[in-house]
């Protein structure tokens, strides 16, 4: 599912038009960014958490861990 096809969903459950559902989505994905940019975690409750950790060469990269509801929900156990 790429942006487009995201956006038509989102649009579809919540009744909201296309355009207002782009611009909630660019919303939180740009507020995601900035809050791992000053190094802090995201944890969404039944979703899981966003960490930024440093590599042994000094790259900083993002990792995701799924809660144990996500992986529940897509048949992943715990």
């Amino acid at each position: 599912m790429d942006t487009r096809d995201f956006t038509r969903e989102l649009a579809a459950r919540k009744g909201i038009s296309e355009q207002t559902a782009y611009r909630y989505i660019n919303t939180v994905m740009d507020t995601n960014r900035l809050i791992l940019a000053d190094g802090k975690e995201i944890e969404i409750g039944s979703f899981g958490k966003f960490t930024v950790v440093t590599e042994m060469n000094g790259s900083k990269s993002v990792v995701f861990r799924a809660a144990k509801s996500l992986n529940r929900a897509i048949g992943g156990g715990e």
